[in-house]
């Protein structure tokens, strides 16, 4: 993991990291995190938000089954327990003769189904060696407020939460150069984000300081989170809601559903610490220095 010449105390290395994930997180909360549409399930039930699921197909059968006059005309497929992207596929409209992606190619009904099949059958499911479920969702559109920032692919904001405190947050926003995807190692930009205000107040891309986004010219320092009390409110949450005592929350704001719980993390990365300037040894010890309330 790549620091800046900075010299910042109390940085979490990734052996730490991994003491902290075996002690504080259970074997059965991390296998449920790592089933999306579990995590959905534990989330609803604490009334956390999280994006509707139009479908869960499990089988051929189930496959076979489904309305696509239906959907809306926009959606996104995407593996059950995939990880990093793989296998996602958006679409993004309709068009004479079937749905476009979210790049403007053409999709038919032919095609969708047999990148379903792939997911059903584990090709692109990260540690399944034989089945997996596909599920469907509406696809989110990016808060109104953010649109200076985000020319392409959809930006999420990462918070890491301890015993449900939060502890760092960054807002992470896709570029031309990371192909749309909000990808710090693939040329997305990292953004530190402060948990009182909501504000931007560093920006890092390839692991130099930005200021400004590369593709629109738009300011970052002092940008502000949309519904951020409510972004952190389900952050906080999470890590209760789904067993983790140490936990990162992948969030989005969509403009017209508001803040969503994309998926939990039971190892969340750790160039957090790079985009934000700020330890994690340090800010995880803060909250573990306060006695728990009675």
């Amino acid at each position: 993991m790549h620091f800046t010449s900075e010299r910042w105390a109390g940085i979490l290395g990734m052996n730490a990291r991994n003491l902290y994930v075996e002690r504080e997180n259970t074997l059965d909360a991390i296998r449920l995190v790592n089933n999306k549409h579990l995590t959905k399930t534990a989330l609803q039930k604490a009334n956390i938000p999280v994006a509707p699921t139009l479908a869960l197909v499990s089988d051929r059968r189930e496959l076979a089954t489904i309305d696509w006059q239906g959907l809306p005309d926009s959606w996104v497929v995407k593996p059950n327990r995939g990880r990093q992207g793989a296998g996602v596929l958006l679409v993004a409209g309709r068009d004479t003769s079937g749905w476009c992606s979210a790049s403007g190619r053409h999709l038919d009904q032919a095609e969708v189904e047999q990148q379903i099949r792939e997911i059903l059958e584990g090709e692109v499911s990260s540690g399944i060696a034989d089945r997996d479920d596909a599920i469907m969702e509406p696809l989110i559109v990016p808060h109104e407020a953010l649109k200076a920032v985000v020319p392409v692919g959809l930006p999420d904001i990462r918070i890491i939460c301890y015993h449900d405190v939060p502890v760092l947050s960054m807002l992470r926003l896709p570029t031309q150069a990371s192909k749309g995807r909000a990808n710090l190692h693939q040329g997305g930009i990292g953004a530190g984000v402060d948990l009182a205000t909501g504000k931007v107040y560093r920006a890092m891309m390839h692991g130099q300081p930005v200021t400004r986004h590369p593709d629109t010219d738009a300011p970052l320092i002092g940008l502000e989170v949309p519904d951020w009390d409510r972004v952190v409110d389900a952050a906080s949450r999470s890590g209760s809601a789904t067993g983790l005592a140490y936990a990162g929350a992948d969030i989005v704001v969509d403009q017209d559903r508001g803040t969503l719980v994309l998926q939990v993390n039971a190892r969340p990365g750790l160039e957090i610490q790079n985009v934000t300037g700020t330890g994690l040894a340090e800010r995880l010890a803060q909250v573990a220095a306060v006695p728990a309330a009675a």
